[in-house]
């Protein structure tokens, strides 16, 4: 969870728990012994946390870049619903910061045969790709797409199992979202660095708010594809602000506590993406 690490402290100083999710497969979760790391398999590793820890208690769930896809899809199948007799689901909300949402799979890549897609997978995790992927994520390089910032954004891939897991991931043809968005009619908030350079935010970000029927969208300036790690500060204010708004009170689903108060809501944010 290294991709939240001046997130998570922000949103902690203004009195808001998160649970920062590696996704199955991703960042330092467990390599031996899984079946799959296939796109289903992670939603799946996704609920399987929730129900353990939250106990299926209400929860927002926030995702950025990649991890937005996991965030339509896991939410699109877990949506809270309720009406005067019972209720089922437990996702009241969704974050979505700089998310992919309306790109389906991997492209050509996730037919190649495993000798050409390991191939691939050597270049993903190569010091001159990654490297200019962190100089594309930043509104401010030069302040932020440090040596540090490099390390930190590859040191998962050096990991024994790594390449394993992304070639399952890239077999099974990836998150195909982009049918799911129009189904999360929670509240949501679309986070949007104004000067990301990856995915563009005027034709992006504008494509959530006509798709989701209940989402609103929040510029962040002087930022990047990344506004979790450019503008982190600003960033935690933005998703306090919504939290606390009238629209994300408990609706009573008690979480795994046994609390239905708005502490316990806003205690569950449940982040995830590829870091």
């Amino acid at each position: 969870a290294l991709e939240y690490r001046r997130l998570g402290p922000q949103l902690s100083a203004l009195g808001i728990d998160v649970y920062c999710v590696d996704l199955l497969g991703w960042g330092y979760t467990q390599l031996e012994n899984v079946n799959s790391f296939s796109a289903s398999a992670k939603v799946e590793a996704l609920q399987g946390f929730w129900k353990t820890v939250g106990g299926n208690g209400e929860v927002i769930v926030g995702g950025a870049s990649l991890g937005g896809a996991a965030v339509v899809e896991f939410a699109a199948q877990n949506l809270y619903r309720q009406d005067s007799s019972s209720s089922e689901g437990f996702v009241r909300g969704t974050v979505l910061i700089d998310a992919q949402g309306f790109v389906d799979g991997i492209g050509p890549m996730s037919f190649l045969p495993a000798p050409l897609a390991r191939a691939g997978i050597k270049v993903l995790q190569s010091v001159p790709l990654r490297n200019s992927a962190n100089q594309m994520s930043y509104y401010n390089p030069e302040k932020y797409a440090t040596e540090d910032a490099l390390r930190v954004g590859r040191l998962h891939c050096l990991r024994d199992g790594w390449e394993d897991g992304m070639l399952s991931f890239m077999q099974s043809g990836g998150f195909r979202p982009k049918e799911k968005v129009s189904k999360i009619d929670v509240p949501s908030l679309v986070l949007w660095g104004r000067q990301d350079g990856i995915l563009e935010g005027k034709e992006f970000a504008q494509k959530f708010i006509d798709t989701m029927p209940n989402a609103e969208l929040q510029w962040i300036e002087e930022c990047g594809h990344v506004p979790h790690l450019e503008q982190a500060e600003v960033t935690a204010r933005l998703i306090a602000d919504f939290l606390e708004s009238d629209k994300m009170k408990p609706l009573g689903k008690k979480s795994a506590n046994g609390s239905n108060g708005v502490d316990s809501m806003f205690g569950n944010l449940l982040s995830n993406f590829m870091n």
